[in-house]
């Protein structure tokens, strides 16, 4: 896949796979972020992308970075950055 072929696809695919980002993270900066890193997926595996099935791949790129967000927020959620043990007591730690 050139960068000529890969344009093209960006230009057929863009509003698909954002508009199926937007459905399931409702906010129009991590649905573009969501898109953006699926394009990117795809760029990096371009020589073992099927081109047959470019969409396909654009989708599960999307399905797989929101999975990530999740994950991340669930992590933040449990564990704080910067509070991370803040809530635990250590033996000898004053």
């Amino acid at each position: 896949m050139d960068s000529d072929f890969f344009d093209t696809l960006f230009e057929k695919y863009w509003q698909q796979v954002y508009t199926s980002a937007f459905k399931r993270v409702v906010n129009a900066d991590t649905a573009t972020e969501v898109t953006q890193e699926a394009f990117f997926q795809l760029w990096l595996n371009k020589d073992q992308a099927n081109k047959e099935n470019i969409l396909d791949f654009l989708l599960a790129a999307v399905h797989d970075e929101i999975f990530k967000l999740i994950e991340k927020e669930c992590l933040d959620i449990v564990n704080p950055p910067g509070k991370i043990f803040e809530h635990m007591e250590f033996p000898g730690a004053n």
